[in-house]
């Protein structure tokens, strides 16, 4: 039994280290993409040399404590957008690895601090916030085109059911006041029927959200614009496709075709 559990733990950290060596390797190819003055143009380049890679969902859960999870064989579609910008500073910057997981928490958790479950900005309406207070990020979806977007947030602790972490009580309320703090909080969004209108405005690379019909929750799905003259495309972690894709409409009729997208929040990455 001895001689099984110590082969079982070699084995163990012999894969670890393989994943970690290609990692890597993956991250400095990215690094190695073509430069460009236009930060904008480098999200979109870093958002298109993941095209191809398969959908994998709920990317950061299942860890027994909170920890970075760094991923490049297989992202959701969050991950997906906290990835390209995580590399595209790191590659404005000084094209270091620690610079890329730097990067990675300080847009995944608030204040860029991992202490927990509630650390992590779950919600999308709270990460574009504290991402634009640390101005990485402009949420400009008033800018074009815009509209008050009101709507209670809450799924997360209507549905604890659905997350692991919230069967404690002390998860569940922390989770609840960050909830109330969103709802505290004035927020935009471009209905359906504006989005073909706001086209013309969005750039390459800017981030786009989708609002959602559900009950208590922000968005749906996120993604990054790639244009084709005035019309915008999305990048995207499809579930559907199961891999990074773009669609193969302008962004007003993917979200016309997508029954619970009621419309989009956009953001756009600051100059580094």
């Amino acid at each position: 039994m001895l001689r099984i559990a110590v082969l079982y733990i070699l084995v163990s950290f012999s894969g670890a280290v393989h994943a970690q060596t290609n990692l890597q390797k993956v991250f400095a190819q990215k690094m190695d993409l073509p430069e460009s003055r236009d930060i904008g143009t480098q999200v979109l380049r870093m958002s298109e040399s993941f095209l191809g890679t398969p959908y994998v969902a709920g990317t950061l859960e299942g860890n027994p404590t909170e920890k970075l999870v760094c991923k490049f064989d297989g992202l959701d579609c969050t991950t997906l957008v906290e990835s390209v910008i995580a590399l595209t500073v790191a590659k404005s910057e000084n094209a270091t690895f620690d610079a890329y997981k730097n990067e990675l928490t300080k847009l995944r958790y608030r204040d860029g601090i991992i202490d927990g479950y509630p650390s992590r900005l779950h919600y999308i309406l709270d990460w574009l916030y504290e991402n634009e207070k640390r101005g990485r990020l402009e949420d400009i979806t008033e800018k074009v085109g815009g509209v008050p977007f009101t709507k209670k947030i809450n799924f997360m602790t209507n549905h604890a059911n659905l997350y692991a972490a919230l069967a404690e009580s002390e998860v569940w309320e922390k989770v609840k006041e960050q909830e109330s703090e969103i709802n505290t909080r004035k927020h935009s969004y471009i209905p359906k029927a504006g989005i073909q209108k706001a086209e013309p405005m969005l750039h390459d690379g800017d981030i786009v959200a989708f609002t959602s019909s559900v009950e208590g929750l922000d968005v749906n799905h996120m993604g990054i614009i790639s244009k084709i003259g005035s019309r915008a495309y999305l990048i995207h972690a499809s579930l559907n496709g199961k891999k990074v894709i773009m669609t193969s409409v302008p962004l007003a009729e993917y979200v016309a075709s997508v029954p619970k997208h009621t419309g989009m929040i956009v953001a756009r990455l600051n100059d580094i």
